[in-house]
């Protein structure tokens, strides 16, 4: 659940340095753009990818917890901005809170900051569960940068150690340890020899790591490569896509059509905004679609 898995999918199969590309673009534009409309079709477009490239399981888990978030996000931007003309609930005054003053420009704000915050989460749970972090350091790690190594160890440690998490935790049960006790102090201290475990298998894990690299000789001099990255015709495609999607994003961005104003009243939405915001969709949503003809056209598997 907490790793990668190679789902044999068009997405998996592209050049790491394009993955990484779509990955980092998603991001950027999303931390740009203000407006909800292209943040929604920013949305789609992840989701659309997420679901093509056979993680939809694993993105479930991101959501239900990206929920929560967005849920905090939009109670506490309600009841502690009062700004916005629109009221909604006009209460009594409150200590620390101040006067209960609820308006529809503030839960408004707060619903596109939350979905802000899903399109990031969909981009990390693209990264985490569809490229393989093993690439991400071949590619990013050339010659001698121990940043990239420090960078590509850093995203495989939470997956590790959930994973021996759940494998201790099984060996555990299977020798008889309730972990479903009532009394939280019973199940904290079945929990403590656990979690000791995993932190002896994480150093164990790290010194294995640092011998493996001293023994291939990490740093010592320019790297070389077993096999080489094959370019295929999907990754000129997709990272084609990627380009003019940017450049459209540009050109949005110059026209000023990708801001948005919440306050004092909500900024009307025009039907051309729509349109252009379904334009951006489809740009990033290109792998998805690819990815369909793909999997059902055996002709255009061979080609690209």
């Amino acid at each position: 659940m907490y790793a990668y898995k190679e789902h044999y999918k068009l997405f998996q199969s592209l050049c790491c340095e394009v993955s990484l590309s779509y990955i980092a673009a998603v991001v950027l534009l999303c931390l740009i753009f203000s407006h909800p409309l292209y943040l929604f079709s920013l949305f789609l477009a992840l989701n659309m990818v997420i679901l093509s490239a056979g993680i939809i399981r694993e993105w479930l888990i991101y959501l239900k917890f990206s929920l929560m978030l967005i849920f905090l996000i939009i109670l506490v931007n309600a009841l502690f901005v009062h700004a916005g003309a629109t009221i909604l609930i006009q209460g009594p005054r409150i200590p620390i809170i101040g006067t209960i003053r609820i308006t529809l420009e503030a839960l408004c704000y707060g619903v596109g900051m939350g979905l802000r915050l899903l399109v990031m989460m969909g981009a990390f749970c693209l990264l985490t569960y569809a490229v393989h972090p093993d690439r991400v350091l071949k590619a990013l790690g050339g010659g001698r940068s121990k940043t990239m190594l420090t960078l590509s160890i850093s995203l495989r440690l939470f997956p590790l150690i959930a994973g021996d998490f759940v494998r201790i935790t099984e060996a555990q049960r299977c020798r008889g340890v309730n972990f479903q006790a009532r009394d939280p102090r019973v199940r904290i201290r079945k929990y403590v020899p656990v979690l000791n475990t995993v932190l002896l298998s994480s150093l164990e894990r790290s010194f294995q790591l640092a011998e493996s690299l001293q023994s291939r000789g990490y740093g010592s001099t320019r790297r070389t490569c077993y096999r080489e990255v094959l370019r295929r015709p999907r990754d000129y495609m997709v990272i084609m896509m990627i380009l003019l999607g940017l450049g459209y994003a540009l050109i949005l961005i110059l026209s000023g059509s990708t801001g948005y104003s919440y306050y004092p009243r909500l900024q009307p939405v025009k039907g051309a905004e729509i349109t252009m915001a379904v334009g951006l969709g489809l740009f990033f949503m290109f792998p998805a679609l690819l990815n369909w003809g793909w999997e059902r056209c055996r002709f255009l598997k061979s080609k690209i």
